[in-house]
């Protein structure tokens, strides 16, 4: 790891931007540090173990550097550095922690800033992210019950006409 906390060649800092109250920007500020500190930080993206109190060991957090709370927000430059991190982050979990599967998963609900877990699922774990999975079976059962709209294909149809509409290239 370089001086500046780059542990990537050709890593780049930007200047942090930082969201008071969010513990993300808290970790990346150094106001705390992650069970083994950092593991990555290539000046655009930091990743490091998860913080929570029962998470399995080789569960990752993989952050932007500056606070921003939505995928559209990224700069060309974390954008194009995202899957290659994600990539190798799924690459050393596999060769550390033996897993079925490593999910990568990001949400941003509690936490809104822009992130993914690396959330390695052993032999012993059930099958499926629990908690979208619970999520997903009650709005089905809702709907199947009648007490929310189930929405037809039409209307999925439409919402995939307005999307490819609206969808803009990379630049």
């Amino acid at each position: 790891m370089d001086t500046e906390g780059r542990n990537q060649p050709g890593g780049v800092r930007l200047a942090a931007t930082l969201a008071s109250g969010c513990s993300a920007c808290a970790e990346v500020a150094g106001e705390f540090q992650a069970p083994g500190g950092v593991i990555l930080d290539d000046g655009l993206w930091y990743v490091s173990h998860h913080t929570g109190p029962f998470t399995d060991p080789g569960e990752l957090i993989v952050k932007t550097r500056r606070h921003c709370e939505s995928l559209a927000e990224l700069t060309p430059a974390e954008a194009d550095a995202l899957g290659p991190v994600l990539r190798a982050g799924v690459r050393a979990l596999e060769g550390v922690v033996v897993s079925e599967r490593i999910y990568a998963v990001s949400f941003n609900e509690r936490l809104r800033h822009v992130h993914f877990l690396l959330l390695p699922r052993t032999a012993a774990m059930p099958r499926g992210h629990v908690i979208s999975d619970l999520y997903r079976r009650a709005r089905n059962l809702l709907r199947k019950v009648g007490v929310l709209r189930n929405p037809t294909a039409e209307a999925r149809a439409e919402a995939a006409a307005r999307v490819r509409q609206a969808w803009v290239e990379p630049t």
